[in-house]
């Protein structure tokens, strides 16, 4: 008898060691606090919806995370349904698409508050934003910079004759050629068009000099590009927050629950999220990049024991 109750008693002591740092992966088993929180469908949105929920699930948080719910428009309607609780929010197409307002000219902090103020008033909150955003931008390679000292958008007036590679729809667009051209005076350029995602391989062969990019991009990673600033906000912004249900956080420990996503946002650098989207596209699963950085942050245990 005395040897089962020791037997027992290792079994648990052993069982209290291993979960001293539950797997970020798993959910609780019956939380209470229960949220569905929705995503866009491109694979730095499903990090970022990784990325919180795993962060709430060691905190005792269950969440149903639908990946790929669709476009902000979509996943604003999913809300308002009652389908989702959240879901991971680029500002300015928010600003944009959901609430019909201009983005261009405005800085991160005035489309944060737009957005805030516009959710505010439709009875949802919006947590803080991420310090990186994901918005529309100009690359060059590192060397053609350097020949033609580029640093900024309108430095490109001074290089002569220069090609610019996007998506076809770009060329007309405001957020496109045509407000390059407008709003730095590029008249020196010449549209030339490129299929979304091969624009790095057409640059790396001088067939155009510069290209339509994504301050994210996972291509970024290799150093081997440059961005040119955007002084004048003609991209507008695109941090990244969480809209969520004011209805939904009456009913869960909010304070906390707003900790939590809090505390994941703040690591989320450019440098950092262009690193996690390297990973992920170098076929690495959404699940295990983002618990790997919550590990190396040290949010794969609670915020509060």
């Amino acid at each position: 008898m005395r040897r089962l109750l020791a037997l027992l008693l290792m079994v648990v002591l052993a069982g209290c060691g291993a979960n001293s740092e539950r797997d970020a992966s798993q959910q609780p088993q019956g939380a209470a606090l229960r949220i569905t929180l929705g995503t866009p469908a491109f694979p730095e949105a499903r990090i970022l919806g990784e990325l919180w929920k795993q962060a709430l699930a060691v905190n005792g948080y269950a969440v149903d995370l639908r990946k790929g719910v669709g476009p902000a428009e979509e996943l604003d309607t999913a809300l308002r349904g009652g389908l989702i609780d959240g879901y991971v929010a680029y500002t300015g197409t928010v600003l944009s698409v959901v609430a019909g307002q201009q983005v261009s000219g405005l800085d991160a902090q005035q489309t944060y508050q737009r957005v805030q103020e516009y959710y505010d008033s439709q009875d949802m909150f919006t947590s803080a934003m991420t310090p990186f955003e994901n918005k529309d931008a100009v690359a060059v390679t590192r060397e053609y910079a350097a020949e033609h000292k580029l640093a900024q958008i309108g430095d490109l007036r001074s290089v002569g004759a220069f090609t610019f590679g996007a998506q076809p729809a770009l060329q007309d667009l405001q957020l496109g050629f045509k407000g390059l051209q407008e709003e730095y005076g590029l008249t020196n350029g010449r549209f030339r068009p490129v299929p979304l995602g091969e624009q790095y391989t057409a640059l790396d062969r001088g067939e155009i000099d510069t290209a339509n990019s994504y301050t994210t991009d996972p291509q970024l990673d290799t150093g081997a590009y440059v961005l040119l600033g955007d002084p004048k906000n003609l991209f507008g912004s695109q941090n990244v927050a969480l809209v969520v249900s004011k209805d939904k956080l009456a009913r869960i420990d909010a304070e906390d629950f707003l900790a939590v996503i809090d505390a994941v946002n703040a690591t989320l650098t450019t440098d950092v999220i262009v690193r996690l989207n390297a990973e992920v596209t170098a076929g690495r699963e959404d699940s295990d990049v983002a618990r790997d950085h919550l590990r190396s942050v040290n949010l794969s245990t609670p915020l509060r024991n």
